[in-house]
């Protein structure tokens, strides 16, 4: 009988490199599968994070059919991974490739800019053997942050964005999005 592999989940606000560690968890590893939701079409075919780290990814709207090859799997953009832009389950996706023996890391935000959990990453966070919390820093005061804020509301709750739309937020500077 196969082990059963390892869920591990990086989860915090924007900016707090959870991409960085998505790509080095898959580069100590010889045989990695790297996921990136299939509407997000920043960076090509690749994960890429702030700090200038990068890997080659398949996009994609459905588990991959050959996933059962790989024996370590990363995700990124966690909370990206549900309908419309997802057909399935992810969690039980994982789940099942858990079960058959493979490591799988994601990276996530774990909460919303409006500060409300993302229920795929809740349903994640549940099942991982090992959630690690990143902080960022506060775009205003430099402080730890564990929110991320909107600059501006535009209507759209899963969005991709970077410094033009989000910010990360201490406690005492987070607010909601002026309207559009």
């Amino acid at each position: 009988m196969t082990a059963r592999g390892r869920l591990v989940v990086y989860v915090g606000p924007m900016f707090a490199g959870k991409s960085a560690h998505l790509i080095a968890a898959a580069k100590r590893e010889a045989d990695v599968l790297a996921l990136k939701p299939g509407f997000d079409t920043r960076d090509g075919s690749e994960l890429v994070s702030r700090d200038g780290s990068h890997l080659a990814a398949v996009s994609a709207n459905a588990w991959p059919a050959d996933a059962g090859r790989y024996n370590h799997i990363v995700l990124d953009e966690g909370q990206f991974w549900v309908s419309p832009h997802y057909s399935g389950d992810i969690v039980q996706d994982i789940l099942n490739a858990r079960l058959r023996g493979a490591s799988v890391t994601v990276g996530g935000l774990d909460t919303d800019y409006r500060r409300i959990p993302f229920d795929v990453m809740t349903r994640l966070m549940d099942e991982a053997d090992e959630v690690i919390v990143l902080t960022a820093r506060c775009h205003i005061c430099g402080k730890p942050a564990a929110w991320t804020a909107k600059s501006h509301e535009t209507g759209q709750l899963l969005e991709t964005g970077d410094q033009e739309l989000y910010e990360a937020r201490c406690d005492a500077h987070w607010s909601l999005p002026d309207g559009p």
